[in-house]
């Protein structure tokens, strides 16, 4: 013992028991801190994993119901539902089933769909908390919610159909009388606009740009006869102009499409330096007036024509008259694209099939660089990207159309 401090070991003695029950206080303080926060890790991470089971469901419903709203807004809203129950599932957690909310409204003329969903899941840890007294502080379950709203942009389209003399034969007419009303019945009657445009040697359009546009195509489409020359270039300006001609209200989301039906070879074209005005011209040489299916026209014919393709040698029925006939088609279409049109082509026929003046009956070259697809000689990355379905017999066309229509609905609804 120091003699200068005689009473310090026995402080430090007597010292000793308290500090063991502070450590021992601190070391239980310390334990029931991590519990909780452990707690809320698990627990919260539950939590987490049902909102982004909830998100996705509700995403699912959203889009779903949207490109089903052609059924009309009470079907899709259970399409939407079920759509939800499929993505969401069962969960051994929740407490009771997901309430699902589901609303349509109006934005700036477009329609949108708002779907939302709440479900209150169970705890494990956090549970154990205390109420501080307040009755709302009940930690037995969290509540977990989630929304989503998809905006269906409003739709322009020209549905451009080929309707000269080999549909008759070859079956395209009678496919086209069924897959037509299937296709269009797969938009927005009340607020999308459709046209329809027919072409042979020239080209009429039957059903201007309207809405209510179902029971006008289903009826000038029962009455189509296949007619004379293919001028593809017609058809597609006429398409055009009934998609520049519509006015777009301030603020609306719209998408312009035009849809090109043809079983064959562009093989006729415009020209309006005639001496009797501007006609189409047949790789025969035979004059059709643009606005009509099937009028000839008499007046000179000169030898060669400064074209879109080089000089047009008139004679050269098999070669020059067909190769001018493709490409003014496709200075329409891309000008079509400028005007931030999406071109989807339908082609009916067999690219190996029976040559048509030397030419494959079907060329899908063409309808790829009508369409500016990505593996088209002339893809445009500036330009809406569009596709082409083939199919080689009639029985093919209806899901052809569908299968466009499937491409168009996913477009309106992203």
């Amino acid at each position: 013992m120091d003699p200068q401090f005689p009473g310090l070991r026995n402080a430090v003695h007597r010292n000793k028991p308290d500090e063991h029950g502070q450590t021992l206080i601190l070391f239980l303080l310390m334990i029931v801190i991590l519990f909780v926060f452990v707690g809320m890790g698990v627990d919260l991470g539950f939590a987490y994993i049902t909102k982004a089971r909830l998100s996705k469901a509700v995403d699912s419903a959203a889009l779903t119901g949207m490109r089903n709203l052609y059924q009309g807004q009470a079907q899709a809203s259970l399409v939407a539902s079920n759509a939800f129950v499929a993505n969401y599932g069962k969960s051994g957690r929740d407490v009771a089933a997901p309430a699902l909310t589901i609303n349509f409204g109006t934005v700036n003329g477009n329609t949108v769909l708002n779907v939302s969903a709440t479900v209150a899941v169970n705890t494990y840890f956090i549970r154990v908390l205390p109420s501080m007294g307040v009755a709302s502080m009940n930690w037995n379950t969290l509540s977990v919610g989630s929304s989503a709203q998809a905006t269906r942009a409003n739709l322009i389209m020209s549905i451009v159909l080929d309707v000269s003399g080999s549909m008759n034969g070859d079956g395209g007419i009678a496919g086209l009388k069924v897959a037509v009303p299937d296709f269009v019945n797969q938009f927005d009657n009340n607020n999308d606009q459709v046209a329809m445009v027919t072409f042979s040697s020239g080209a009429t359009t039957p059903v201007p740009m309207t809405t209510h546009f179902q029971s006008p195509i289903d009826t000038a489409v029962a009455s189509l006869n296949g007619i004379s020359w293919t001028c593809s270039e017609r058809g597609l300006t006429n398409g055009l102009a009934q998609n520049q001609n519509t006015p777009i209200t301030a603020g609306q989301n719209v998408i312009k499409v035009i849809v090109f039906f043809t079983d064959g070879l562009a093989n006729t074209w415009y020209w309006p330096g005639f001496s009797c005005g501007g006609l189409d011209i047949a790789p025969d040489k035979s004059l059709y007036l643009t606005n009509t299916l099937d009028t000839g026209e008499s007046c000179a014919v000169p030898g060669t024509i400064a074209g879109l393709s080089g000089t047009v040698n008139t004679s050269d029925q098999c070669g020059d008259m067909y190769a001018e006939a493709d490409a003014r088609a496709e200075a329409v279409a891309a000008l079509a694209r400028s005007e931030s049109n999406i071109v989807y082509c339908i082609g009916f026929g067999s690219p190996s099939g029976t040559p048509e003046c030397g030419h494959p009956p079907l060329n899908i070259s063409f309808l790829e660089d009508l369409a500016n697809t990505t593996d088209s000689a002339t893809y445009t990355n500036s330009q809406p990207v569009g596709d082409v379905a083939i199919g080689s017999d009639s029985s093919d066309i209806d899901q052809l159309f569908q299968t466009i229509a499937a491409k168009i609905l996913l477009r309106l609804s992203q």
